[in-house]
């Protein structure tokens, strides 16, 4: 969480399970099979209307897809990843998106594909493009 703080980034989690589910796992310590605390709110959607608005219902409608979404200033999603349930989600890369996001919003530059902070962006037009390449063709 301390990594999400330092971006200026609220981090919601939201499951279609009800507030006691919720209870129940943050008050179960991690190593007995629950959450345990965790620093940002929990949100439950029961009737599923977020789950459905972000089309993560599973085909089965039993239960919902893990998605992970980025949402700018404005209230765009500028990124989302929705996995199935038998894979898990990297924070790593999720930090990554959000800096890129950040950086988008700052320098005016877009992130080329393997973006990482430090790295150069990119002009998003014909002549920025070719600079980019030919300036980092080593590298891609």
């Amino acid at each position: 969480m301390d990594e999400f703080k330092k971006r200026g980034v609220q981090v919601l989690g939201v499951s279609i399970d009800d507030a006691e589910s919720h209870i129940n796992w943050r008050n179960t310590a991690i190593n007995e099979g629950g959450i345990g605390p965790v620093n940002y709110p929990l949100l439950c959607d029961e009737d599923r209307s977020m789950t459905n608005a972000f089309d993560l219902l599973h085909e089965e409608s039993t239960f919902s897809l893990r998605g992970t979404f980025i949402i700018d200033k404005e209230g765009v999603v500028q990124s989302q990843t929705v996995n199935n349930l038998g894979l898990g989600r990297d924070m790593d890369e999720l930090l990554r998106m959000i800096d890129a996001v950040q950086f988008l919003e700052t320098a005016g530059q877009v992130c080329p594909a393997g973006w990482a902070p430090g790295k150069p962006g990119m002009t998003p037009d014909a002549e920025g493009v070719a600079s980019y390449l030919a300036d980092n063709a080593d590298s891609l």
